[in-house]
């Protein structure tokens, strides 16, 4: 009888032993609160820092950092570095911060930030420099970077995203410092993060970060205030104002150097007073105020007000519809059609395409432009693309774009990237002999001071040749549940996810 008690004593043990056993609600609280959802409506093919804009979203992710990085009043600060010092205005000797690890183990020494630097040069669209330079490791700690022509800013450079340092012996995947590491990566869908083990910060206490492509920004909406996803960023300003309701909902505003600006196509729209009589026709003041609710503040020119590139405080100058109708009457539209647009001598109508892509408020401007237009007589025809890649077809007039101006804090970044002939930003191809030599001078300005009244000089020619038109700078949107605490924008927006981050 013993014996038979001892076995069912023993088979009641293993049956318990072999039950599934359930975490407790606190384990499950735990497991949640270790994993941050985040929708998106844009998304990246990539995220190689050597890559096209891949980096910006690198940087975004916490993926990867870069040797200095740009303060919320647009200095440059040391990052990755501890400090540098300018030998002269082609040689730079830069210090590393010690102790810094890749998210696999291997150190961030001078040797490997060497190589992380001429893969830019090896491999990026906009890496001229980094391909050119050469490289000396003085130390492990120290190196010394020497550009082959003048650079008096080239610290900037090193604050750009596509410099963000990654580990260049790994082949298989983006490897880099920041506080989180690649778990899986599906190009145009989703990401997701695991916490280095290795960060130099400080580990996150988050241990996973998951960001979801969510295009539609309702529907992304939606998802905030039914908890299927954490947060949101890029969140459009209608959303953002609706979530403002919502008591279980943060939501986080900060203005950037994000511009929505337009592009006028000179092969398309070759008479200068037409390009001209367009820009006059705008009314910025109603555009941002009445039709963007404030959401956008008015620009007339590139930079932000707080920046020493500023063109001053906006005062709506521009906005002179007697001046269209001169213009437009003096460039051969002195009549209109019965509905009420201008035609020229040979009865062809002022037809105008615009054409731009779904991002932000680029929509909802377009639309006001084209009310703006009607007034004087301007047929808008609006053309909207999925994405930025839609201006490669040329079969436009206008673009209607949103771009950083002070991603890197130094004005060449932008004027470079959009109005030289070459330039990334440049969509609609327009080239100019006198900005191109403007523009590459004002790189190799070894007078810091002077930088300000050359940026004046080529943003006045430029609104003079009426390419380019500035609208305004993005306020910034992105919005967390309650549960999320730390989470900051930047003015530069391109810092995200941090190892400051805590989900309650």
């Amino acid at each position: 009888m013993k014996l038979k008690n001892l076995l069912c004593i023993i088979a009641a043990a293993v049956l318990v032993g072999c039950a599934p056993v359930h975490p407790t609600s606190q384990q499950q609280k735990g497991s949640q609160n270790s994993i941050l959802k985040i929708g998106d409506p844009q998304f990246t093919a990539g995220i190689d820092p050597a890559k096209d804009w891949e980096g910006w979203f690198t940087i975004r992710f916490g993926i990867g950092e870069t040797l200095f990085r740009l303060t919320n009043d647009f200095k440059v600060e040391p990052w990755l570095a501890s400090s540098y010092k300018k030998i002269d205005d082609q040689t730079w000797e830069i210090h590393l911060k010690e102790n810094v690890k890749f998210s696999n183990g291997n150190p961030v020494n001078s040797d490997a930030v060497i190589a992380s630097l001429k893969r830019v040069g090896e491999n990026h669209k906009e890496g001229e420099i980094f391909k050119t330079a050469t490289y000396t490791a003085n130390n492990s700690q120290t190196f010394t970077v020497h550009t082959e022509k003048p650079s008096p800013q080239f610290i900037h450079e090193l604050v750009d995203s596509k410099t963000a340092i990654v580990d260049a012996t790994s082949k298989d995947k983006i490897v880099g410092t920041g506080p989180y590491e690649v778990k899986e990566f599906k190009p145009n869908d989703s990401i997701s993060l695991t916490a280095s083990t290795h960060y130099w910060g400080g580990n996150a206490s988050i241990k996973e970060v998951h960001y979801q492509l969510i295009p539609d920004q309702k529907t992304l909406e939606l998802a905030i205030k039914s908890k299927e996803v954490d947060g949101g960023v890029d969140l459009n300003d209608d959303v953002a104002d609706s979530l403002k309701k919502d008591s279980s909902v943060q939501v986080y505003n900060q203005s950037s150097t994000r511009t929505y600006h337009l592009e006028l196509n000179k092969a398309r729209l070759q008479d200068k007073k037409v390009r001209q009589a367009i820009l006059y026709a705008i009314d910025k003041k109603e555009l941002t105020q009445d039709f963007l609710k404030g959401h956008v503040t008015p620009a007339d020119g590139a930079f932000l007000d707080s920046s020493i590139y500023s063109s001053g405080t906006f005062a709506n100058k521009q906005y002179q519809p007697e001046m269209t109708k001169k213009l437009l009457e003096e460039a051969g539209y002195k009549t209109k059609n019965a509905d009420g647009i201008l035609v020229n001598a040979q009865n062809e109508p002022l037809q105008i395409v615009l054409k731009t892509y779904k991002r932000l408020a680029n929509e909802k401007i377009a639309t006001a432009l084209q009310q703006q237009l009607k007034k004087v007589g301007i047929d808008l025809k609006i053309d909207i693309q999925e994405t930025v890649d839609g201006f490669n077809q040329l079969d436009y007039d206008i673009a209607l774009a949103s771009s950083l101006t002070l991603a890197t804090g130094d004005p060449y970044y932008f004027l470079n990237a959009a109005l030289s002939s070459d330039g990334a930003l440049n969509y609609v191809k327009n080239s100019d002999q006198w900005l191109d030599e403007k523009i590459s001078a004002l790189a190799h300005e070894e007078d810091a001071d002077k930088l300000p009244s050359e940026v004046a000089k080529i943003q006045d020619y430029a609104k003079d040749e009426a390419v380019v038109y500035y609208i305004g700078f993005v306020n910034l949107h992105a919005a967390m549940n309650n549960s999320i605490h730390h989470f900051e924008l930047s003015p530069s927006d391109i810092y995200q996810v941090t190892n400051k981050l805590v989900k309650d």
